[in-house]
């Protein structure tokens, strides 16, 4: 089981350094606090001396920070180009 959530961990390590990427590409500030914020507590479930739950729980609230960060950047891309695009005129 320690194997599984060591690879659990890395998986959200990687997706919060790609969120991160992403959002200093897009100028996604909130984004990248949450990818920010994700990486540690990634850190604390595998390197902290806490218990096999506190490990488990802490991965679970950074991939909860990654989902909810992906869904932030993708919030603003779409309100961006719905804010870019031209009004059509209906006369």
């Amino acid at each position: 089981m320690d194997a599984a959530l060591t690879a659990g961990g890395v998986l959200i390590a990687l997706g919060d350094v790609a969120l991160v990427a992403i959002s200093w590409r897009d100028k996604s500030v909130l984004g990248g606090v949450l990818g920010l914020v994700g990486i540690p507590l990634v850190l604390f479930s595998r390197l902290g001396a806490g218990t096999r739950a506190s490990s488990e729980q802490a991965l679970v609230i950074a991939a909860g920070a990654l989902v909810l960060g992906a869904a932030l950047v993708a919030l603003g891309r779409a309100l961006e180009r719905l804010l870019d695009t031209e009004p059509e005129d209906e006369a």
